[in-house]
């Protein structure tokens, strides 16, 4: 039944044309129970974030027309307007659908979720490895906190990427909390962090001046991932 359905990054949809189609109605009826469904909506919620309908227009014939797409549950509630045997057959294969569908990107999610925390075990090696040079680094500089500097750091990448607020304790298991998202840019901070504490012990400066380009590095890179709350790279260094 996946002709039924559409997959657009993470949403899920259903054409009206093939609603029409497979409902056996005329597509301008489907057109009309939607936008008064619209209508609807907007009276109850006020605006139509969830459930969601898109508008499209495609041409035929030198002829424009529009259809909509529209999620699982902006479908439910208009195929709940269609009555008949024909309709409520449709309507568990619609429904069927979206399930399998759904099914689908669950298994895809877990399966590169499963892939980051496999390589994001590698990579937090490296980094551990590396705070142990920079520790020794710093200790041979007169430090004498220097271990701190493997929760400073770590807590430092997390603040970036907003996934701590504060200075929460982190439990061991904190890392198989995060979606796929999270952990992929919790891996590229990671590799950002290692790489400056190489490079700041190269240029042979000192372990406070690494740290900072290293948070710095770090609070760049989240600047640019975390686009709609964006960090204040001044505020951060504070």
């Amino acid at each position: 039944m996946n002709d039924l359905v559409i997959l657009a990054g993470k949403q899920i949809y259903c054409d009206s044309r093939v609603v029409a189609e497979k409902f056996k109605k005329k597509h301008a009826y489907i057109i009309r129970l939607i936008e008064k469904l619209i209508l609807d909506f907007k009276e109850i919620k006020g605006d139509l974030k969830s459930p969601l309908i898109k508008e499209k227009e495609e041409e035929y014939r030198g002829q424009k027309y529009t259809y909509y797409e529209m999620d699982k549950v902006f479908f439910t509630h208009l195929v709940m307007r269609l009555k008949g045997k024909t309709s409520f057959e449709w309507q568990g294969k619609f429904i069927n659908a979206f399930f399998e569908m759904e099914k689908a990107l669950i298994q895809q999610s877990n399966l590169e979720w499963q892939k980051e925390r496999e390589q994001g075990k590698e990579i937090r090696l490296n980094l551990t490895d590396e705070i142990k040079n920079f520790i020794e680094y710093a200790v041979a500089q007169g430090s004498e906190n220097a271990n701190h500097y493997y929760t400073l750091i770590t807590k430092m990448q997390y603040k970036a990427l907003g996934l701590i607020e504060n200075n929460e304790k982190i439990n061991q298991e904190f890392r198989n909390t995060l979606n796929v998202m999270e952990l992929h840019n919790l891996l590229s901070a990671e590799i950002i962090a290692r790489k400056a504490l190489m490079d700041g012990i190269k240029q042979s400066l000192h372990y406070k001046d690494i740290f900072q380009m290293a948070k710095i590095n770090v609070l760049q890179f989240a600047n640019l991932v975390l686009i709609p709350k964006k960090i204040s790279l001044t505020s951060a260094l504070t």
